[in-house]
């Protein structure tokens, strides 16, 4: 499989580099800065954060278009992508939080819009409910937002069950399979089809120059990358401000920066009722819950996500 640098010749305006932040080099991928007359860099900052399993990969579809506003940086967060994990590292999501507004302050951002999709979202609303001041606007893309109550958990939605069950069922017959040795590389592709579905409706109209990017994050063994290890922690923070929602719930009612809240309602991860119980509880933030879509609008659909995002923005702007 080819290197990151050779599939990014796709993306022309997007390098992937390091930023040393807090003493080690963290994976970004970057879009040149424009700058101002007084030498900043000119435009609105924008960060973008990855969720549960991901990588900066996942926003290289709406990079180029974003810059127009002003310089991006998408970040791997530690054990994930190609940023190691540190000594100190609780990869946690509030540890996650603390680690992107370090990367703000490497990069010499004061304020930014933070673009987060799943657990990038969870971090994002926490972190501008707690960080008012760092935050400008927020980007929420089928934020991992727990239900009001954990009764939510008791009727998954349709959408749940369609994309899930052939996951669950794949696992569950590699892993019979697999304890006799006979698990092969058929029942993985059927999987990884599984997977993709989650984000794309036709994972066969895919670009394949995005899957083989995708793809290179994984193909290697990174030194000091424990995904296994991130994963793991990761998901275990989740599920514990999951079975007690009160604080992720404050953290909404409580954010001030202009908030857009974009999801779709074939998402078998983040369903449509709990974005919309979200967007019923604020009233004031944009949301766009769109008709056949998943749960990664930035890569199923760029042209949309750049559309809605640009609007909402100048809208917010003029306000």
């Amino acid at each position: 499989m080819p290197d990151v640098s050779t599939l990014l010749a796709a993306w022309p305006s997007v390098t992937d580099t390091y930023l040393e932040v807090g003493g080690r080099q963290v994976r970004v991928l970057r879009t040149p800065d424009r700058r101002s007359r007084s030498g900043r860099p000119a435009g609105e900052p924008q960060l973008l954060v990855h969720g549960l399993g991901g990588s900066s990969v996942t926003w290289i579809e709406v990079m180029e278009g974003l810059a127009a506003r002003g310089p991006v940086v998408a970040v791997d967060l530690p054990g994930f992508g190609r940023t190691p994990v540190g000594d100190d590292d609780p990869l946690t999501i509030d540890g996650y939080v603390a680690f992107v507004l370090e990367v703000a302050d490497a990069l010499g951002w004061d304020s930014f819009t933070l673009h987060g999709n799943s657990m990038g979202g969870l971090i994002g609303v926490l972190l501008a409910a707690e960080h008012p001041e760092r935050v400008d606007q927020l980007v929420l893309v089928s934020p991992a937002l727990p239900p009001r109550t954990p009764l939510g958990f008791l009727c998954p939605s349709r959408a749940t069950i369609d994309g899930m069950v052939p996951i669950a069922v794949s696992s569950l017959t590699a892993l019979a399979l697999g304890t006799v040795g006979l698990a092969g590389p058929a029942l993985d592709a059927r999987r990884n089809r599984a997977m993709l579905k989650l984000i794309y409706a036709d994972p066969d109209g895919v670009d394949r120059a995005v899957l083989d990017l995708m793809a290179a994050d994984f193909a290697e063994d990174v030194e000091g990358v424990d995904r296994r290890r991130a994963l793991l922690a990761a998901t275990r923070s989740i599920s514990a401000l999951w079975a007690d929602p009160r604080r992720v719930w404050r953290a909404v009612r409580r954010l001030t920066a202009p908030t857009l809240v974009l999801g779709g309602t074939r998402d078998a991860l983040v369903p449509a009722k709990v974005l919309r119980s979200v967007l019923a509880a604020r009233p004031d933030w944009e949301g766009h819950v769109l008709d056949d879509r998943r749960h990664a609008l930035m890569m199923e659909d760029a042209a949309s996500y750049l559309r809605l995002f640009d609007g909402w923005s100048a809208r917010a702007a003029a306000a």
